[in-house]
C-alpha cells in the first residue's frame, strides 16, 4: 500500500500546481513564484469554463477603450454593437483565448513559454501590431481580471503579463530588425 501512496503522490505532485503558498521561491529567468503560477492557473480555469465568452469580453473592453486598434483586424468592418454575436468576432475573440491559455499551461515550463512568446511577438509584425498595441491589450486585460479576481490573483497576473508582455515586445523587436 505505501508505493501506492508514493505513486499516487507523486503522479497528484506531478498534475497539480506545487508549493501553491511559496512567494520565496522565484523563477530566476521569469522571476514568477510558485504563488504566483497557482494563482494565475487556477483563476485562469474561472475564464475557460467558456472560453469563447471571456475573449469576447477582453476584446470588446479593448476595442472599447482603443477603437483605432479595430481597424488591424479581419473583423474591422462589423459594427462594434454586433461584435458580441458576430461569428468572426466570436471566432477570432477564442483564438485569443486560447492563445493566453498556451501561455498559461507553459508557465512551468520556462524555454518553452518564451518560445511561444517570442513568436507571438514576430508574427505579429506582417499585422502592424505596435509595442503599444501590445502595452494596450495588456492594460485590458488587466482591467477586465480586476473586475474578475481577487486581489492576490491581479497582481499575480499582473506580475506574470509584465514578464509575458516584455518577452512578446522582445519577439516583435527582433522581427523589425531582421526586416529592415
Amino acid at each position: 500500500m505505501s508505493n501506492f501512496r508514493k505513486t499516487m503522490g507523486t503522479i497528484v505532485s506531478y498534475i497539480l500546481p506545487t508549493n501553491t503558498g511559496r512567494t520565496d521561491d522565484p523563477n530566476p529567468v521569469t522571476t514568477l513564484t510558485s504563488r504566483d503560477r497557482y494563482l494565475v492557473k487556477t483563476s485562469w480555469a474561472k475564464l475557460m469554463k467558456n472560453p469563447t465568452d471571456s475573449g469576447v469580453a477582453l476584446l470588446s473592453l479593448f476595442f472599447q477603450k482603443y477603437p483605432e486598434y479595430v481597424e488591424l483586424f479581419p473583423f474591422k468592418d462589423i459594427p462594434a454593437s454586433e461584435f458580441s454575436s458576430n461569428t468572426r468576432f466570436r471566432a477570432h475573440a477564442n483564438s485569443v483565448i486560447y492563445a493566453l491559455s498556451s501561455v498559461v499551461d507553459a508557465l512551468n515550463d520556462t524555454d518553452l513559454l518564451i518560445q511561444i512568446l517570442t513568436k507571438t511577438g514576430s508574427t505579429h509584425v506582417s499585422r502592424n501590431v505596435t509595442p503599444d498595441g501590445f502595452n494596450h491589450l495588456k492594460e485590458s486585460a488587466i482591467e477586465l481580471f480586476s473586475a474578475l479576481f481577487k486581489n492576490d490573483e491581479v497582481e499575480a497576473w499582473k506580475k506574470t503579463l509584465n514578464v509575458a508582455f516584455s518577452v512578446i515586445l522582445k519577439g516583435l523587436e527582433n522581427e523589425q530588425n531582421t526586416k529592415a
